[in-house]
């Protein structure tokens, strides 16, 4: 805007009071039209600064639009989604990414590190990982870097949940071994079995022809006993691997539940280290009476062996909507979570003297009832390990 001289207002003695009003007059409307020019002006920017900011709202707007958008497509993503800052720090995580570290945004936001998370380490390659929630998940990360120019502004971090296509690997592995094993213990039944019996049979004639505690009838009780673990190997073998016939009668469950403790006290030895408390409803039930008592019977006696010291063992056979739960809980030293989907794979076992077959026994025989077996990775009542098994009733 082009400045305008105003003329001075000049009064002196010689002026007439005409000459003044004059001068008085010129000078106020040289002020008059400089106000007019500056409302003209001063509308004008306020005009360019409407439109600056209408303009201004609007990107803001878009931007709003954009982020929402980014967020929901974030959101909506299935792949755990992880962005970091500069500092390393995470900045954001989408839900899916949230439920598999198994931690809520307010925990996650700010840290460094956080267990699931593998940051610069992403290899892609799946690992499994104990979850802040207590699961165990098998994940694979993949991380990089978003750079603005030369400088390094903050990563991505991509977590995908592989434990289902792997524990599916798991079953077809299982599979695979439970058919080798068919195979092999249909020649070990036949090949084993008959020099096992012969063994056997002479182990008893020396422990009853020797006299008193000798150290001949303490040799042949531990030939004998060694029979039996090895015959119970090749039932276990065979348990697993056999052609799943079902030889189905009415079982009277208490009965059933007290056949199994009878002889899973029988197999660990000196029953007065145990305490196992009994609590079963009035039930009836249609199943296959020796795999059932077989399955409860492996689950007892896993439970004794848990506690090589003695404590205490409850089972339970309760009615469901489908037929009968049992349950074995121990007040030992519990399952690792990362142990829980191999318990189930043919001669895993995280005993020194376990064989591996007693839980894939376990789950044959309920799946040979379309049952279901799975361990359960929570604490058990008595704080030690807890398994369950469910038989639905059959048609006789």
């Amino acid at each position: 805007m082009s400045s305008t001289t105003r003329p001075a207002l000049s009064l002196s003695p010689e002026m007439s009071v005409e000459d003044a009003i004059a001068s008085f007059t010129a000078v106020l409307e040289d002020l008059q039209v400089s106000h007019a020019r500056l409302e003209q002006r001063a509308a004008h920017v306020e005009a360019e600064l409407c439109a600056a900011n209408k303009e201004l709202a609007a990107k803001v707007e878009e931007l709003d639009e954009v982020k929402c958008h980014l967020e929901s497509v974030l959101t909506a993503i299935p792949t755990g989604v992880v962005v970091y800052d500069a500092a390393g720090q995470v900045q954001a995580a989408n839900q899916a990414a949230l439920e598999l570290l198994g931690a809520n945004e307010n925990e996650i936001l700010g840290a460094t590190q956080w267990n699931g998370l593998a940051g610069q380490d992403a290899s892609g390659e799946p690992i499994e990982v104990l979850c802040a929630d207590g699961e165990t998940r098998v994940l694979a990360h993949r991380y990089s870097a978003v750079n603005r120019g030369d400088v390094v502004s903050g990563a991505v971090e991509v977590i995908e949940n592989q434990s289902d296509l792997v524990r599916a690997q798991e079953r077809m592995h299982r599979l695979d071994k439970t058919a080798a094993l068919g195979t092999m213990a249909g020649g070990i039944a036949h090949e084993i079995r008959n020099p096992l019996h012969a063994i056997q049979g002479f182990a008893e004639l020396l422990v009853r022809e020797s006299a008193g505690e000798t150290r001949a009838t303490h040799l042949a009780t531990r030939v004998r006993e060694g029979v039996f673990e090895l015959e119970a190997i090749v039932a276990g073998m065979l348990g697993i691997a056999g052609d799943g016939d079902l030889h189905l009668e009415e079982c009277d469950v208490a009965e059933l539940v007290e056949a199994a403790r009878d002889a899973a006290l029988r197999q660990c030895g000196d029953e007065a280290q145990w305490s196992i408390e009994i609590a079963v409803d009035d039930a009836v039930l249609v199943a296959d009476r020796i795999k059932v008592r077989q399955a409860l019977r492996n689950l007892i006696a896993n439970a004794c062996d848990a506690q090589p010291q003695g404590g205490a063992v409850r089972v339970s056979a309760n009615r469901v909507e489908s037929g009968v739960e049992f349950r074995v809980s121990d007040a030992g030293p519990g399952l690792r979570p990362q142990d829980i989907h191999r318990l189930c794979d043919p001669f895993f076992t995280t005993r020194a003297d376990g064989t591996g077959l007693g839980l894939a026994l376990v789950q044959r025989v309920a799946q040979l009832h379309a049952g279901v077996f799975e361990p359960d990775s929570r604490p058990a009542d008595l704080g030690g390990a807890s398994f369950a098994f469910t038989i639905p009733s059959q048609r006789a």
